[in-house]
């Protein structure tokens, strides 16, 4: 019996860029780039500091002295906050609460707001606790205010605290606005590109659209969400008119401050389904009258398709590598062997690595020869994870997408409309 056979290659890791002014400035690891150049908009932050406040329950003072001491001084081979962002991480106010009883930590998340103001505020508990999660980031997200909810059990392993302290600083750095690193792109300079998806309540009676800009080098630049929405046949229609009229309107609010893109790629980053965002999309650049070629590149982390290397004796590829399936279609693996500074090869996460499917719709304006370069995109956005330094390979915009989801299944309906109505967190990564 013949068998099926593929063309494929072995994509390189991108550089990674560690100045808004200076090409030199790139290194393929990000922590190693950090510590040599520091972040990538350290000259264009805007902040001679970052203030931050810190509420912790009486029990957890030595986990609040951990973290204070940890982050303005360093442990180990973690050297500080300053260290690697060039920016002092400066404590203006610790507040202290008898007991970890919801009721409290409301109360001194209001005093913090009127009184402190900080630009993020760090929350310790002993342990997830999910109604405390819950008031924590819907109180200060609605004042726009990021947070970092820390729990004690992750800070007492002793052995991992400066590795967990050095993420815990990165996820501080980015969700406050900055950019700790962009890469070095094959896309043209003047590319945009949107993440389009959604969220559904836990008891699935809601849904929520929402979209994430990007510019060519994966810099994060907005996010814009909608009300939440029954899940109605009959009002689909409204719901994707809306999501529409939200890709006009973020289209608009870049164009005004950064020109005219020179082309447009959108990330589906859920499959479309009866949802209707092909169908947003397709009317939101009908209103836009887009004159200029754009790409409607699906995502799909849920395929069927597995990569093996039977070359290995783990069997696992390396990071990647990508496999034609049609002129259209192209399996990418994120989650297979990376260097590990040694001259070895490793891999992180046990099981069968994940394979992520590449679709360009063929309603896109771009000629097919591009669909490589756009695979290469999807590749290079996922070296562009803050959450942490060994965070899962994924690209940005669909990363995003499920962090977001997350944040509405643990907050609420209500308290999310509450969120997105204030406004005030469009233009940073505050869902890290």
């Amino acid at each position: 019996m013949d068998g099926f056979f593929f063309t494929g290659e072995q994509l390189q890791l991108p550089q990674l860029r560690f100045s808004a002014s200076s090409l030199q400035a790139r290194h393929q690891d990000a922590r190693k780039g950090l510590k040599l150049y520091g972040p990538y908009d350290a000259l264009r932050l805007g902040k001679n500091k970052i203030r931050c406040a810190l509420i912790y329950p009486k029990s957890l003072i030595d986990i609040k002295q951990t973290i204070v001491r940890g982050l303005t001084n360093g442990v180990e081979a973690f050297m500080g906050f300053q260290s690697l962002f060039r920016v002092p991480l400066e404590f203006i106010g610790e507040r202290e609460i008898q007991n970890e009883d919801v009721c409290k930590v409301e109360k001194e998340i209001k005093a913090t707001i009127l009184y402190e103001n900080p630009d993020i505020v760090i929350m310790t508990t002993t342990v997830r606790n999910e109604l405390i999660y819950a008031k924590v980031k819907s109180l200060l997200l609605g004042n726009g205010i990021p947070s970092q909810v820390v729990t004690a059990e992750k800070l007492r392993n002793t052995k991992g605290l400066p590795w967990i302290l050095e993420n815990i600083a990165l996820q501080i750095y980015a969700k406050i606005g900055g950019t700790p690193w962009t890469v070095m792109s094959s896309s043209p300079k003047g590319e945009l590109v949107i993440g389009v998806s959604r969220a559904i309540d836990k008891r699935r009676n809601y849904i929520i659209g929402f979209i994430t800009l990007f510019s060519y080098d994966g810099d994060y630049l907005l996010f814009y969400s909608l009300a939440p929405r029954p899940i109605e046949w009959q009002k689909l229609d409204e719901y994707r008119n809306a999501l529409s009229q939200l890709i006009v309107d973020a289209y608009r609010e870049y164009e005004r401050y950064h020109g005219k893109p020179s082309s447009l790629v959108i990330h589906l980053c859920k499959r479309p389904g009866r949802f209707r965002e092909i169908a947003a999309v397709e009317q939101a650049l009908q209103e836009i009258g887009f004159d200029l070629p754009f790409a409607l590149i699906h995502l799909n982390d849920d395929t069927n398709y597995r990569l093996f290397d039977t070359g290995h004796p783990t069997y696992v590829p390396q990071t990647g590598i990508k496999v034609d399936i049609n002129p259209y279609t192209a399996l990418l693996l994120l989650d297979g062997r990376v260097p590990d500074g040694t001259g070895q090869e490793v891999r992180r996460k046990r099981g069968v690595p994940k394979v992520l499917e590449v679709y360009m719709d063929k309603r896109s304006t771009f000629p097919l020869d591009e669909f490589p370069r756009l695979v290469q995109q999807v590749f290079e956005f996922a070296r562009v994870n803050w959450r942490g330094f060994n965070a899962q390979t994924i690209p940005a915009t669909l990363n995003y997408s499920y962090l977001v989801a997350r944040l509405v299944s643990e907050i609420g309906i209500d308290d999310w409309n509450h969120i997105i109505s204030a406004g005030a967190l469009r233009d940073k990564a505050w869902f890290l």
